[in-house]
Order: C-alpha cells, then sequence, then structure tokens
C-alpha cells in the first residue's frame, strides 16, 4: 500500500520556529485525506535534531513530500540528501513556495539558474497549489499544477495532524492561533516574491460563512479565542470585510491582521467593521518614508497616507505595528532618514525594520541584470546589486535573529554593512 508522510522542516534562523504553524501544509494533508489517500505530517519544527527526528518518524511510507521557503531550503535540501543515502529507493515530492518561484525564473528565461539543478535531485517537483495532487501519479521532474479559482471547495484544514497547541503565539496574552482566509493578493511590490508566481498573485478568498465555520471549529476543539489572519491583507474586498464583522460581532473572538493603509484611508468604514469584528491589532507595510522608494517599489501608497492610516488605527484604540524595509533600489541615507523620521513623527505601537532580501518570484530577483559593478554582487535591479547564491548552500533571510544579521544586498551609497550597522542602529534607538 502506498504511503506519504510530509514534511514540515525546521527554521533555525528564526527566534523560534513554533509560532505559526505551517497552514499549507496542513491545507494539503486534509485534503489528500479526505481523497482517501493515506497521509500523515512529519513536523520538525522545534527540534534540536530534526534530521534524527525523521529518521525516528519515517514509517513504511513509500512517498516523501517536502514543504519549502527558500530560506528553508539549506535544511530542506540537507534532509532531502540524507534520506536518499538511507532509503534511495524512496520516492520524493518537493512543493512549496520554492520551487514555485524557481519555476517562474525559469519562466522568465533564466534556465541555466544554479537553483535548479538542486531541486531535480528531487523526484517530483510540484508547482502552484498542491491541493489536487495525486502524489503517486506524479511525472518525473516538473509537475505545473492549475490554479484552483474556489477555495471554498476545500476542507477545513484539520489541526489534529500536528501538535497544533504546542505552537506558542500569544495576543494580548491569549493564546492565538493563525488562520488563512484569503489565498493570493492583487498588488504589484517590486520586492514580493509571489509576484511572478500564479497562485500568490491571483486572490481567491474564502466566503464570511466558511470562515466564521473555521473559527467555531478552532475554538470548539482547541479552545483557541485569539487569531492570527495570515492573508497578505484583510482588506483587499471591502464588502466581504463588512459582511464578516456582522457575522463575528457576536463571537468574543479577538484578531491580529495585516491591512493596506490605501484602502483603510479610502473605506474608512471598514476599521470600525474591523474594530466590531474584533481585531484588536493591526499590521501594515510602510516599506519606507520616502516617496521616491515608494513609488520605484510599486507600493501604491504615499508616506503622507501610511500616516493618516496608522493615525486611524490608533484614534480607534487598537495596536498598529508598522513593517519597514531598508536597502531598497538606489537607497540613500537620505531616504533612510525619511524612514526614520515617519516612525519617529507617527510613533506606532511597534515597527519591525528588515533589510531588502531578494527573492526568485520577486520583479527585483527575476527581472535583474548581470552586473560586475561591485565584486560579489553580480545581479543588478534599478541601482540594488545582489549575489545569485545558492540556496542549497547558502541561506539567506529577510528577518532573523537578533545580532545575526545578514546581508546580501548594496547600493551605491550604501554598504551591506553600512545596511547592517543602520538596522541595528534604528532598531535600538526608536523603541
Amino acid at each position: 500500500m502506498k504511503k506519504i508522510a510530509l514534511i514540515n522542516p525546521p527554521s533555525p534562523f528564526l527566534i523560534n520556529d513554533k509560532v505559526f504553524p505551517n497552514s499549507g501544509l496542513l491545507q494539503l494533508t486534509t485534503s489528500l485525506k479526505e481523497k482517501g489517500y493515506n497521509a500523515r505530517i512529519i513536523d520538525l519544527c522545534g527540534n534540536e535534531n530534526p534530521l534524527k527526528k525523521m529518521f525516528n518518524e519515517i514509517q513504511d511510507e513509500t512517498h516523501i513530500g517536502f514543504s519549502s521557503t527558500t530560506p528553508q531550503f539549506v535544511d530542506t535540501y540537507k534532509l532531502h540528501k540524507e534520506l536518499k543515502k538511507k532509503i534511495p529507493k524512496i520516492k520524493t515530492i518537493i512543493g512549496g513556495a520554492h520551487p514555485s518561484a524557481i519555476y517562474s525564473l525559469m519562466k522568465n528565461g533564466r534556465t541555466e539558474d544554479v537553483n535548479i539543478k538542486p531541486l531535480m535531485e528531487f523526484d517530483h517537483i510540484v508547482v502552484g497549489e498542491g491541493d489536487e495532487i495525486d502524489p503517486f501519479n506524479l511525472q518525473k521532474g516538473w509537475n505545473v499544477q492549475k490554479l484552483i479559482k474556489d477555495i471554498n471547495e476545500k476542507p477545513i484544514p484539520d489541526r489534529k495532524l500536528i501538535d497544533i497547541l504546542s505552537y506558542e503565539y500569544s495576543l494580548k496574552g491569549k493564546s492565538t492561533t493563525t488562520i488563512v482566509t484569503q489565498r493570493g493578493c492583487p498588488f504589484k511590490c517590486t520586492f514580493c516574491c509571489g509576484r511572478d508566481i500564479e497562485m500568490y498573485k491571483i486572490p481567491r478568498s474564502k466566503s464570511p460563512e466558511k470562515i466564521l465555520e473555521e473559527l467555531d471549529y478552532l475554538n470548539k476543539n482547541f479552545g483557541f479565542e485569539s487569531f492570527m489572519w495570515y492573508d497578505d491583507e484583510v482588506n483587499v474586498n471591502p464588502k466581504r470585510l463588512m459582511k464578516i464583522s456582522e457575522l463575528l460581532k457576536d463571537r468574543n473572538y479577538q484578531h491580529r491582521g495585516f491591512i493596506r493603509s490605501d484602502l483603510l484611508v479610502k473605506h474608512p468604514e471598514t476599521l470600525e467593521a474591523l474594530v466590531k469584528a474584533g481585531f484588536v491589532e493591526l499590521c501594515s507595510g510602510v516599506e519606507s518614508g520616502s516617496e521616491r522608494i515608494l513609488k520605484m517599489t510599486n507600493k501604491g501608497t504615499t508616506p503622507e497616507i501610511n500616516s493618516q492610516a496608522a493615525k486611524m488605527i490608533m484614534d480607534a484604540g487598537l495596536t498598529y505595528k508598522a513593517f519597514t524595509i531598508i536597502g531598497h533600489p538606489s537607497e540613500t541615507y537620505k531616504d533612510i532618514e525619511k524612514t526614520i523620521d515617519w516612525l519617529k513623527e507617527n510613533k506606532p505601537n511597534n515597527f519591525d525594520v528588515t533589510i531588502m532580501t531578494p527573492y526568485p518570484g520577486s520583479t527585483i530577483y527575476n527581472h535583474s541584470q548581470p552586473s560586475t559593478k561591485y565584486d560579489g554582487y553580480t545581479r543588478e535591479w534599478n541601482g540594488l546589486y545582489f549575489n545569485n547564491i545558492n540556496f542549497s548552500s547558502q541561506r539567506s533571510v529577510a528577518k532573523g535573529k537578533p545580532g545575526e544579521y545578514s546581508c546580501e544586498v548594496r547600493t551605491d551609497e550604501l554598504t551591506s554593512n553600512d545596511l547592517i550597522r543602520i538596522r541595528e542602529e534604528m532598531d535600538k534607538e526608536l523603541r
């Protein structure tokens, strides 16, 4: 009998990789089991020796599937390498964000990219959403999946497939878990790794009724009353949000989510709806205090709009967190000073500052050009220089542990060391 175990790889670059569970893997495994496949999850997050745990948990499976983001691929690749050494006959599948991102490179003509070959060591490579796959009848190499147009048809992810209560995230003192109510984002930020990937750029949403059903399931079965909405932005569809608000107003649930500042300002009634629904914290991608940088990154907003949204949220009594980036294409000290000034003037309740990290799938990475201007930087996009690294052997992370930040980019004015130093100064002095 054919059986498959799906591996959730560790993320050792995070302070704690048992904060948010792998929602995509839960959804996939639930879908496979609903269709009658013998499938389960081996969760390696939070384990000091993930290789040992993987071998201890593999039983008589004929197939092993790996989910991987690009930052995780160093670990995923090592796990796969050791698995094939010990059990060479076992069939292996790789899916998730990383292979889809690398496939987008190939579609853009980068067929010689150094990151293609490591993926070819897996027996099967799944591109796109894996909900509909037959894991035992995949072709050798690349398997491109059709976009799932109606995600309402998919079952509620079964959280009992992992030890969901071992994941630790607290919101306002309450144990909190994640929910995904939307797939895809229609906006075109040049730094986002989903802009050249179909499943990440075409929005599809669950109905308000389906969302309520899932929230009630999490409350009834696990006792959760607090939820992190892992959507790109919860306010992308104002009409849907208003209906969600009406359904949630009588539930004693609290929520945290991401919003688009420009949409909040354009539709101020949605803020009242978010409050009524039980949202207690909202986050937005401010990215930069420089209007020039926001235009270059296709952010679709301005520093003034970002300020207006921040004020609206905090005036409504909600906690507001601003996400910022330094190391944008062609960025200068003056541009970063404007970001610092924005944070000082608007005083968000919390903020994040990360260093630009180009990933496959983004406009910056996929559409960059060869460059020899600076030693050690082989690619360039609009004044941002970076190296075309091999993600199977070198980790590149946008957000890591304090004091362990690395930087893979530079601009004409700002070196990688400058960006690391400025990030540390901002984090220390602005809190």
